[in-house]
C-alpha cells in the first residue's frame, strides 16, 4: 500500500501526518507537530527534514503545503477561453500584481461553480512563490533522500478540506485557527470565493474568541455583498478541542447559523492542513506548484498578433466599411455596364445563335452574383451594427477585421477596456463578451488574446476576440 507524508510549513512550525493511500480513501497513521520560530525557506526546510527523521521516514514522498515565506495567492475572474490562453494571463497578472517575486512559480486551477455560481465567467485558484524559495524547500529535501511529489499553498488545501468535509450545495464559511493564524474561507458554490487571513506578527499571540466571531461576522457582510445577497449557512471549525467551545460560543452570540467542527483522528489544525495537502495531491485538478504538471488544452494556440491602432468606435468602423462596400459596388455596376454593353455588340456581329447565347449568359450570371454578393454584405453589415450596440462605458473598439470563410464570414475586433483596477476592467469585458451572442447571430465566439497595461487613471486590458457571422440565406 502506497504511503505519503503531508507537511504544513509556516513560519511558527512544521506538522507532518503520515497517510496510506486505499482504495476509495486516505487513512492517517501517525502525525507529528514541531513548533519554532522559522524565519527563512532554508530554517523550513531543515526543520521538516529533522521532524521527517524523528519519524523515522526515509525517501519519503512529500506532499507540502506552504503558508507564508513570500508566498502569495488570489483569486481571479477571468472571460471565457480555452487553458492555453488563461494560462498566459494569469502568468501576466501574477507578475503585475506581484512584481517583487523573481522568476515565480505560478500554478492555477479553475474553481467549479455550482447553482448560481455557474457562471459563463470563469474564476480560478491562483497561487505563487519565487523559484528560489521553492528550490530552497524542496533541495534539502531531496538531498535528504525524500521526494516532493506535490507542493501547494494553503488556500488550495482548505479547498481540498472543504470538498471533502462540506457539502457542495451549502455556502459554508471555513474558519481555522492554525498555529501561525487564522484562516478564513468561504465556500460557495461548491468553491473557495474569497479568503480572509488577518494579518499577525511574529510576536504577536493568536486572536481569541471574540475576534475570530467579528472576522468571521464581518466576512459573511462582505460575501452578502459582494456575491449578490449570497446567504452563509453554515460555519465549520478547524481547531483543537480545547478551543471548540469558546469559537462555537463567541460565533453563537453574533450569528444565527449552524456550526460543525472538522476532526480527523484527534488531529490538530496545523496536522489537518498538512491533511490538506495530500488531498489536493490527490485531485486531478491539484493547484501544483511542483510535481505534477496541470494538464492544458492544447486546442487553441496563444500565439496571435497584436493588433494596434487609433481608438475608433465600432459604429464608425460599420460606417467605413458601408462607405467602402457601397463605392466598390459602384465601381462593380459600371464595370458589368461596360461589359454588357461590350458582349451585346459582339453579340450583334456573331452569327452563330449559341455563341450569342453564350455571351448573354454571361451577362446573366454577372447580374446575380454582384446582387448575391449586395445581398450577402448587406447580411455582414447587419450583423456588425448589432455588435456595435454592444459597445459602451469603458471598452473601446481599436480595429476590425473581417475575411470570407464558406458561406460565412469571419470576424476579429481588437480594443481596450479601462477600470479603476484589473478586476473592474475584466469585468467589464466579461460583460461585453457574453453579451454578444445576444445582439447577433454569431458563432465561434472566442478570446484570442488579453493583457494589460497600467496608464494614467487606471488599468487598461487590450483584447482581441473572434467570431463568425453568417452570410445571406440562401433563396
Amino acid at each position: 500500500m502506497s504511503h505519503v507524508v503531508g507537511a504544513y510549513v509556516c513560519p511558527r512550525g512544521v506538522f507532518v501526518v503520515e497517510c496510506r493511500q486505499r482504495r476509495g480513501g486516505v487513512e492517517v497513521l501517525r502525525n507529528t507537530e514541531s513548533f519554532a520560530r522559522l524565519e527563512s525557506p532554508q530554517e523550513a526546510s531543515a526543520q521538516l527534514v529533522r521532524a521527517l527523521a524523528q519519524l523515522n521516514l526515509k525517501r519519503a514522498r512529500v506532499a507540502l503545503v506552504v503558508r507564508g515565506f513570500g508566498a502569495v495567492h488570489h483569486i481571479l475572474s477571468l472571460p471565457p477561453a480555452a487553458d492555453a490562453v488563461l494560462a498566459s494571463v494569469v502568468d501576466r497578472e501574477v507578475r503585475r500584481l506581484e512584481p517583487d517575486l523573481a522568476e515565480p512559480r505560478t500554478a492555477w486551477v479553475r474553481l467549479a461553480g455550482q447553482g448560481a455560481f455557474e457562471a459563463d465567467q470563469p474564476q480560478v485558484l491562483v497561487g505563487a512563490m519565487s523559484g528560489d524559495v521553492l528550490s530552497a524547500f524542496t533541495q534539502p529535501l531531496e538531498t535528504a533522500g525524500h521526494v516532493v511529489e506535490h507542493a501547494t499553498l494553503l488556500p488550495a488545501a482548505m479547498h481540498r478540506l472543504a470538498e471533502e468535509f462540506t457539502s457542495p450545495e451549502t455556502s459554508t464559511a471555513i474558519i481555522a485557527q492554525l498555529p501561525d493564524g487564522p484562516y478564513l474561507g468561504f465556500t460557495l458554490g461548491g468553491a473557495v470565493r474569497l479568503v480572509i487571513e488577518p494579518p499577525l506578527r511574529p510576536e504577536d499571540p493568536l486572536p481569541d474568541a471574540a475576534a475570530l466571531a467579528e472576522e468571521l461576522e464581518l466576512g459573511i457582510v462582505f460575501v452578502r455583498q459582494q456575491f449578490r445577497g449570497t446567504q452563509v449557512e453554515r460555519a465549520t471549525l478547524i481547531c483543537s478541542a480545547d478551543s471548540t467551545s469558546d469559537l462555537e460560543s463567541a460565533i453563537g452570540a453574533r450569528l444565527d447559523i449552524p456550526l460543525n467542527r472538522i476532526a480527523v483522528q484527534q488531529l490538530g489544525p496545523g496536522a489537518i492542513a498538512a491533511f490538506g495537502a495530500v488531498l489536493d495531491a490527490r485531485s486531478p485538478g491539484a493547484l501544483a506548484l511542483t510535481g505534477k504538471a496541470r494538464p492544458v488544452d492544447e486546442g487553441v494556440s496563444p500565439a496571435l498578433q497584436l493588433v494596434s491602432g487609433a481608438s475608433v468606435a465600432v459604429a464608425g468602423l460599420v460606417g467605413l466599411w458601408a462607405l467602402t462596400t457601397a463605392w466598390q459596388s459602384r465601381g462593380n455596376a459600371a464595370e458589368l455596364g461596360a461589359l454588357r454593353a461590350r458582349i451585346e455588340q459582339e453579340s450583334r456581329s456573331i452569327a452563330p445563335v449559341q455563341e450569342t447565347a453564350e455571351h448573354r449568359k454571361l451577362v446573366r450570371d454577372a447580374v446575380a452574383a454582384i446582387r448575391s454578393v449586395s445581398g450577402d454584405r448587406d447580411a455582414l453589415l447587419r450583423g456588425l451594427a448589432s455588435v456595435a450596440t454592444g459597445v459602451s462605458g469603458p471598452v473601446r473598439i481599436d480595429s476590425i477585421r473581417v475575411e470570407r470563410e464558406g458561406d460565412g464570414w469571419t470576424a476579429q475586433i481588437g480594443g481596450t477596456v479601462l477600470g479603476v483596477t484589473s478586476g473592474l476592467a475584466v469585468q467589464a469585458l466579461a460583460d461585453f463578451y457574453r453579451d454578444l451572442p445576444r445582439r447577433s447571430n454569431i458563432s465561434s465566439l472566442t478570446l484570442k488574446q488579453m493583457f494589460y497595461a497600467d496608464t494614467t487613471g487606471g488599468l487598461l486590458v487590450h483584447f482581441q476576440i473572434s467570431f463568425g457571422l453568417p452570410g445571406r440565406k440562401s433563396d
